[in-house]
């Protein structure tokens, strides 16, 4: 054969393709302008129907990946985003915005006191606040996207456990619970919590999977980061490591290793807030009857959308890997918190609100095995069934205090001159009644701290001080506002120090009200006989 021939042949590339050099006399691509570029001129075979149809599935793949976290994330987005700032922030999220109003030195003086187990949260939201400010919508920010960044994490682990409709399934549910909106929408670090945990099982499926020491680091930062928004929510680890025995054992001696390297970083946290143990979680009652059956009515945000979720999550429940991590998420932290919760005063159920994310996969992994419609119709159920509960956990009365009730009595009433008096023993934290005041009404339409000797978070103090000698400090003031927290008949009654006998003796009651958590009265000095 010629060499001119020869140059006609197809030609091969390394990479597969094949080109075929065109005649030296077709004009397709031009005149060549010499005889080596007509013959180097080639075109590119089409792809066949299988490599197009292939293609085709890749990208209809990768679309359904991004449906399956972005979706779920979407949604949770904007219901978290809905009446976000409508209720007022109640005395724990008051003692978020307090610490944003500190310097950097006291922040660290006040860690050394309280609140040293959620120390990383507050210096997180002390650098956020520089940046977006101190207003109810900025403190609440992270929550919202912490819980929406879970929503996805958890679309990633149903796509994980075999596709991407378990993913879309699973983070859906995650969404529309009624209680991943409550706490989505408050300056507290549980919803960070979740994140990290999401994350942390996740890491722990691709361990399941294959070992890698990258993993190994990856999920260490997890329990790290989990730990550091709260210590409580570290019984994750006693749920990951049951699930690890039941599916696969013979990586427990790597797990381990693993989940303890997390554990390193927080050993400072953990020294100094079994220190403030007493001090921080003293006033939860211990588990009782009431507690259990509170959580079964009230923790995914409704009775029926929480007794809907638990019995397709049981349902769900196999030797699968995925239902036995899932499954040992839900249950395991839960119990075990419950019963310390029953010799210690430690249960909260916001302390497990992450096993939230075992309770979705396993609805996501029942209703991808019963098909498309079964699994639409039981979503538009629970969607349903999740509708009051949104609307009661976007009321001032589910976050224990009407804050901005409070403040409405007092704007309304309020006379240049006024002051005010807090009980400062009440019932739960109303040594933080003053941040009401301090947070939402300007200086100039402020009652007087009559009895306030040492502002609040001062000198490592979070409490503030006050002067002894009441009948001296309240002088001739001729209106006095009194803020309790808790409902009380009479506002006066239990009133902590000698605030009770010289406020009686000297004022009479002229209003009282009740709103959610508090009880606000006005006094007037009573004439002298």
């Amino acid at each position: 054969m010629s060499r001119a021939a020869r140059s006609q042949l197809p030609v091969a590339t390394p990479n597969g393709e094949v080109h075929i050099p065109l005649p030296r006399r077709v004009g397709l691509v031009g005149t060549p302008e010499s005889a080596a570029d007509a013959a180097d001129a080639t075109i590119l075979l089409p792809k066949s129907p299988t490599e197009e149809e292939a293609e085709r599935r890749q990208r209809r793949a990768a679309w359904q990946g991004r449906i399956a976290w972005g979706a779920p994330a979407l949604v949770t987005l904007v219901l978290c985003v809905i009446g976000l700032t409508g209720p007022g922030l109640w005395a724990d999220e008051l003692a978020t915005w307090g610490i944003t109003t500190v310097s950097w030195a006291e922040l660290w003086r006040q860690l050394d006191g309280t609140d040293a187990t959620i120390g990383p949260y507050y210096v997180l939201i002390r650098i956020w606040a520089i940046v977006f400010g101190d207003s109810d919508l900025s403190l609440r920010l992270p929550s919202v996207l912490a819980m929406a960044g879970a929503a996805a994490i958890i679309g990633r682990i149903g796509t994980r456990l075999g596709s991407h409709q378990i993913g879309l399934l699973a983070g859906l549910t995650f969404a529309i619970l009624p209680i991943t909106t409550r706490f989505g929408q408050e300056a507290r670090p549980y919803a960070l919590a979740t994140l990290a945990a999401a994350v942390a099982t996740l890491l722990l499926l691709r361990m399941l999977e294959r070992f890698t020491l990258g993993i190994a680091l990856m999920y260490a930062a997890a329990v790290a980061a989990l730990g550091l928004m709260h210590l409580v929510a570290l019984l994750m680890l006693a749920a990951h490591g049951l699930a690890v025995l039941l599916t696969k054992p013979k990586l427990l001696w790597r797990w381990t290793p693993s989940a303890l390297a997390g554990l390193i970083p927080l050993l400072p946290v953990i020294l100094i807030g079994r220190r403030q143990q007493g001090t921080q979680i003293g006033w939860i009652p211990f588990t009782d009857l009431h507690q259990i059956e509170a959580y079964g009515l009230e923790f995914f945000g409704g009775a029926l959308i929480g007794g809907a979720v638990i019995a397709l999550g049981v349902a769900a429940i196999s030797r699968e890997r995925g239902a036995v991590v899932a499954i040992c998420l839900g249950v395991v932290p839960v119990g075990l918190l419950m019963a310390l919760g029953a010799v210690t005063h430690i249960w909260q159920q916001r302390y497990v609100l992450y096993t939230l994310v075992g309770w979705a996969v396993l609805v996501g992994l029942l209703l991808a095995r019963r098909g498309l419609l079964a699994a639409i119709s039981t979503m538009v159920a629970l969607t349903v069934l999740a509708l009051p509960g949104h609307a009661e956990v976007r009321k001032s009365s589910f976050r224990y205090q009407d804050t901005k009730a409070v403040v409405a009595l007092i704007e309304r009433d309020y006379r240049p001159g006024d002051g005010i008096v807090y009980g400062l023993q009440d019932r739960g934290p109303g040594a933080l009644n003053r941040d009401i005041i301090a947070h939402y009404l300007p200086a100039n339409r402020r009652p007087t701290d009559v009895l306030m000797d040492r502002p609040m978070r001062t000198d490592g103090w979070m409490v503030s001080s006050e002067h002894q000698d009441v009948a001296a400090r309240l002088g001739e003031t001729r209106r006095l506002w009194v803020l309790r927290l808790g409902e009380y008949g009479d506002p006066l009654d239990d009133l902590d120090g000698a605030k009770k006998d010289v406020l009686k003796e000297r004022y009479d009651v002229t209003e009282s009200w009740w709103t959610t958590g508090y009880t606000v009265a006005l006094l007037t000095r009573k004439d002298p006989v």
